[in-house]
Parts: structure tokens; C-alpha cells; sequence
């Protein structure tokens, strides 16, 4: 009667102790810090950067109210012109890029009331 003999065949890495204890650890771990998220607060510090690229993707994707963006362009603008060091040139700089695109408006808008009043 001769022995038959088969080739060593691990166990599975989820069966070995080792394995299991560094599970539960890891899972112990894990709800140690779920648990601990309940009773903190978190402070973030923006950046001016941050603040104004994220703005401006949110006006970009329309997620902004008009009151909101009114109340944003009064407040900058008041802003701008309590600074005592403006320059005219700043100003105008400034006027310039408003300028055109205010007046395209109200054009398109004085053209619909026409239509609308004819």
C-alpha cells in the first residue's frame, strides 16, 4: 500500500491568522476614526485665488442667483472706488471693459421693448 501523496497547497490568505488579526485591527481602526469624526470641526482657510477661480466656475456654470451676483458687483464696486490711491487711468481701465458690453445690452433690450411697444 503505497501512499499517495499531493502537493502542498497554501490556505487562502483570508483563512491565515495573521490575516484575520490585521482585518480586525484595520476595521477596528476605521470605526475608531468614524467615531471620532462626530465630535470635531473642521476650519479651511481659502486662498484669494481659490475663492475667486471657484466664483467664477460657479457664475460660468450658472449656479449663481442674479441677486446674488448684484449684490457681489455693488459690494466690489463700492470696494474699488473707497480706495483713495484709484487712479483715473485705473478707473477708466476699468469703465472701458464695462462700458461696451452695458451699452450692447441696453440696446438689445431698448430693440425688444420697440418691437414689443410697435
Amino acid at each position: 500500500m503505497t501512499k499517495e501523496y499531493k502537493p502542498f497547497e497554501p490556505k487562502p490568505k483570508e483563512d491565515t491568522v495573521v490575516f484575520k488579526k490585521r482585518k480586525e485591527r484595520w476595521n477596528k481602526q476605521l470605526k475608531e476614526a468614524d467615531d471620532s469624526l462626530d465630535h470635531r470641526r473642521f476650519n479651511c482657510t481659502l486662498t484669494v485665488n481659490q475663492v475667486v477661480n471657484s466664483f467664477k466656475k460657479c457664475v460660468r456654470a450658472n449656479e449663481v442667483k442674479r441677486d446674488a451676483l448684484i449684490t457681489c458687483y455693488r459690494v466690489v464696486l463700492e470696494k474699488i472706488l473707497q480706495d483713495p490711491e484709484l487712479t483715473d487711468a485705473e478707473f477708466l481701465s476699468m469703465y472701458s471693459q464695462i462700458q461696451p458690453r452695458a451699452q450692447t445690452v441696453y440696446a438689445r433690450r431698448s430693440r425688444e421693448l420697440k418691437r414689443i411697444r410697435t
